[in-house]
């Protein structure tokens, strides 16, 4: 495969045509083709990590890998991570019967996650409303369609459980991402990864 030097722009809004077109380039760039598929392995090695118990849900770790993911490698070949990594992780931990759902909402959420994160100067707001989407939007609506669809019962019956779970992890997810962030991003700025996304410490806003 031809060797593709990524550009190193930052955006303002995922709405601006050279930023799409710079998250389509990454699909043919080998050196993110591979730092996806580590991603993939330590999103794997992660879910052998028991989670921490937050009243009664857990905090588990693969959300780490798929927003570094998303980071590094955009939206478009965030959603080929997505698929690869959901379709990998029932193969070697089967739970139930597989459900395409689950693998869609794995991908919707490491969508979300790169259009706050891949080519945009990060902040804790950043953090705060990319886990607050991923865990309504995706965890909680998307996944109470699911549960219906597999399990039966009354939406609102899967919703509201969910909703409450979901919105309790959405600080401590912030939280663990901002640190995770604060030390990992300019390691890849210097791999020339991303672009200088920050400059010292994440600003609030």
């Amino acid at each position: 495969m031809r060797q593709i030097r990524m550009p190193m722009n930052l955006y303002r809004t995922p709405l601006s045509p050279a930023y799409w077109r710079e998250a389509n380039l990454a699909m043919g760039c080998l050196k993110l083709l591979i730092f996806a598929a580590l991603m993939v392995a330590v999103t794997r090695a992660l879910s052998l990590i028991p989670g921490i118990p937050i009243w009664h849900t857990k905090l588990t770790w693969g959300f780490l890998a798929r927003s570094v993911c998303a980071m590094v490698c955009g939206p478009v070949l965030g959603l080929a991570f997505g698929f690869v990594e959901d379709i990998l992780g029932f193969l070697l931990q089967p739970t139930g019967d597989f459900f395409p759902g689950y693998t869609l909402s794995t991908m919707a959420g490491v969508l979300v996650y790169a259009l706050f994160f891949f080519r945009r100067r990060i902040t804790v707001l950043d953090l705060v409303l990319a886990n607050l989407v991923v865990n309504v939007g995706v965890n909680a609506l998307m996944g109470s369609v699911w549960s219906t669809m597999v399990r039966g019962g009354a939406y609102w019956g899967w919703f509201v459980p969910s909703l409450a779970k979901n919105l309790i992890t959405i600080l401590p997810k912030a939280a663990v991402l901002y640190i995770l962030f604060q030390a990992l991003v300019p390691i890849l700025q210097r791999m020339d990864l991303i672009p200088a996304q920050v400059e010292g410490r994440i600003r609030l806003i």
